[in-house]
């Protein structure tokens, strides 16, 4: 014999030769264990087809999902516009009754109320504005792009607001830009800086 045989083979080939009771052991053993062998490739074909499947179901999951969220997006983005739509509208006859308008006045009131309803939807958005003048400064609501100086209690107090800052759901959405008070200089002191 060359080479490696099948025992199972070499007994079928010679049923007449009689089967030493270790070597009948050894193929029973050898036929579980090749038919255990077989199951865990089925077994592990099944894995991997079910892995298969997986993975395409969460790639499918995973693209609905992400075109889900640009729906909704794009849905949001509806939502707001459509409100600026009719701001819009009173912005057009606001503009329309300017030009015709005599009393000046009525135009005033016409921005006024464009401010009003403008006001009023930023608000239902969950925008507010901070209100700053009159209060301490504080750099977390607030930028100090100006100073002037001042007397008393005004030191370090906000003056006066150049730009409206906003918050957004409670978060500052952009600080104010403000005018802060300072302490005078005395005269003293002043001359004391244009001689250095």
């Amino acid at each position: 014999m060359s080479g490696n045989v099948d025992p199972e083979d070499a007994m079928s080939q010679n049923p007449a030769m009689p089967v030493p009771p270790e070597l009948e052991e050894k193929l029973a053993e050898l036929s579980i264990l090749r038919q255990a062998l077989e199951e865990q490739k089925g077994k592990a074909a099944d894995y991997y087809d079910q892995l298969i499947r997986l993975r395409a179901d969460f790639d499918n999951f995973r693209k609905r999902t992400e075109r889900e969220k640009a729906e909704a997006q794009a849905w949001g983005k509806q939502q707001i516009v459509l409100p600026l739509l009719s701001l819009i509208d009173v912005l057009d006859q606001a503009i329309s009754q300017a030009r015709t308008a005599k009393d000046p006045g009525q135009i005033v009131k016409g921005l006024e109320f464009l401010q009003k309803g403008f006001t009023s939807f930023l608000k239902s958005e969950g925008i507010e504005p901070i209100e700053a003048v009159g209060k301490a400064f504080d750099p977390h609501l607030a930028e100090a792009v100006d100073q002037q100086e001042v007397d008393g209690d005004d030191v370090g107090n906000v003056l006066g607001e150049i730009q409206k800052g906003y918050r957004f759901q409670g978060r500052v959405l952009r600080p104010s830009r403000v005018r802060v008070g300072i302490a005078k200089k005395d005269a003293k002191d002043a001359a004391d800086e244009t001689s250095a």
